[in-house]
């Protein structure tokens, strides 16, 4: 998948392409709807699809302070939406100054214009356009004179709602990962780079990476079941997200102990994966009831894996 940042966009001349509209975080089941029908009409039409996205999202530079936690870093965003198999990615920096386009000039400048598009592809509840005046109908009708079609892709429904990026949100905000992944059609996920820590776990029985995660990390404080992905290891484990407070250690720290490993990976990139929480942080009366504690959280862990008998998650 080819990444352009508008206006250059990088299509041949008189290629009329297929393109879906959205900020698309966290790829999730709706969106990868989206791209299903955009690569089927594309198909049909012997022509590239093409997403157009937004970068950074619109509301955080309009209400920052109403800005949405972002699930997905854009350059994970870009590696899951290049997995779907996309042709191309339009971004386009989202500015004050872009948001005062209206609905007309938007199509106009970006869809006709940059892009001719002959076909897009949007769920019904997109808004676009200065004061997100631009919907659907209005789309659609703006189309009839300028020679493209609209198709709307119905809402992808879990336990009786729509699955949204906000909704993903405030699941993994409040621990249920395993939720999350039935909406994500994934385990929700996170890198980074693997750095010393202050050797604690090693003298407790318990080794731990400790991660610096690119962007955020928007799971609920606790213990989770995690699988972690070290160049073409993948591990199974526990990962730990939240400060220490048996140690009275203040500051949110990512630090995840993985099963039957013992190389030095100081330095090295890593991919959390995460399953299912366990527990909450707790603080504990000592380092041996928190031991005591960690392997019991151990053996939920690998009981966990054991189940799945090969099933694999990732």
């Amino acid at each position: 998948m080819k990444v352009c940042y508008y206006p250059d966009v990088d299509l041949p001349d008189g290629v009329r392409p297929c393109v879906s509209l959205g900020n698309f975080d966290g790829v999730h089941l709706g969106h990868q709807r989206a791209v299903g029908l955009l690569k089927a009409r594309a198909k049909k039409a012997s022509v590239p699809c093409v997403a157009l996205t937004f970068e950074p999202h619109p509301v955080s530079v309009l209400r920052p302070e109403h800005a949405p936690r972002r699930i997905l870093t854009p350059e994970l965003k870009q590696e899951v939406l290049a997995s779907l198999g996309l042709n191309l990615l339009v971004v386009i920096r989202f500015t004050r100054e872009f948001s005062r386009l209206t609905a007309e000039s938007f199509v106009d400048e970006v869809l006709v214009g940059s892009l001719q598009a002959a076909e897009i592809v949007l769920g019904s509840n997109f808004r676009f356009g200065r004061d997100r005046t631009g919907d659907l109908e209005s789309l659609r009708a703006l189309g009839k004179g300028r020679g493209f079609v609209v198709h709307e892709v119905a809402a992808t429904i879990h336990k009786g709602e729509m699955i949204s990026s906000s909704r993903i949100r405030r699941s993994l905000e409040a621990g249920r990962v395993d939720e999350a992944r039935e909406m994500l059609g994934r385990p929700y996920f996170c890198d980074g780079l693997i750095v010393e820590g202050n050797g604690r776990g090693r003298l407790m029985g318990f080794p731990t990476a400790n991660v610096n995660v690119e962007g955020e990390v928007l799971v609920e404080d606790g213990v989770y079941i995690s699988e972690a992905r070290i160049g073409d290891e993948r591990l199974q484990g526990m990962t730990h997200v939240g400060c220490r407070p048996t140690f009275g250690l203040d500051g949110r720290m990512v630090e995840t102990h993985l099963f039957d490993f013992s190389r030095e990976v100081y330095g090295e990139p890593i991919r959390l994966y995460f399953h299912q929480r366990v527990r909450g942080t707790l603080a504990f009366e000592s380092a041996d009831v928190l031991m005591r504690q960690l392997e019991c959280d151990r053996a939920e862990a690998r009981n966990f894996f054991d189940e799945l008998r090969g099933n694999l998650l990732l």
